[in-house]
Order: C-alpha cells, then structure tokens, then sequence
C-alpha cells in the first residue's frame, strides 16, 4: 500500500506541475488586444477571454482538488472518503488520483448537483 501512495503522490505532484503550467499559458487569453476596434473583434475577444476563464475555473478547481489530496497523504487520511469515512476503491484512485470521494457518495453528489443545478435553472429561466 505505501508503494501505492507513493506511486500517486508522484502522479498528484506531476499533475499539479502540469495545472499550473496550463493556467499560466490560459492566463494570456485573458488580455484584452487593443486592437479589438471592431465591434465583431470585441465580441470575439469577449468570447475568447469568457472560454478562458471558464477552462481556467475548471483547471483551478482541479488543482485544489490535487492540493487536498497531497495533503491528506501528508496527514495521512488519503484514500478515506470524504463523505462517508469508507476507502476509495484504489482503481478510484489510480484513475483519478485526487478522488475525495467513493464511487457511490460521488454519484449521490452528482446526483444532488445535477437536479439541484437543473432546478435551480429552470427557477432562472422563470
């Protein structure tokens, strides 16, 4: 098991690398051009600068994710399920190193999170 843990913890600390390396090349999409004098150049510009931080949200999240689990390796609760308290299936794990979660919580949560979020839409649109 310790192998294992140490196999993962490289695989978070690459993944993390590699996080900040495609944030710092996607903070660039941020930039406003100024030659974006054209009413259709803004919107694209817009467009391109919404799609970036949007990717940029998601790679963020992610590395969170990664930061939280190299410190429970660090403390030693990695591979608990932040939920329930169970172990994450070490498949879980190898696949996606930064899991907080078992199977069975995730999908109850992304259960909530998809009709909550649809609920939530529809209340929107009202």
């Amino acid at each position: 098991m310790r192998h294992q843990t140490d196999s993962l913890k490289a695989a978070l600390q690459n993944k993390r690398s590699e996080l900040a390396r495609v944030i710092r090349a996607q903070s660039s999409q941020l930039i406003v051009d100024g030659g974006e004098n054209e009413l259709i150049d803004r919107i694209h510009g817009m467009n391109r600068r919404e799609e970036a931080v949007t990717f940029m949200v998601a790679l963020t999240r992610t590395m969170a994710a990664v930061d939280s689990a190299l410190l429970a390796i660090k403390d030693g609760s990695y591979g608990s399920c932040a939920e329930c308290g169970d172990a994450i299936n070490s498949r879980r794990l190898e696949a996606i190193p930064w899991a907080a979660n078992c199977i069975r919580c995730q999908e109850t949560i992304d259960r909530q999170t998809n009709t909550f979020g649809a609920s939530a839409h529809w209340d929107q649109a009202a």
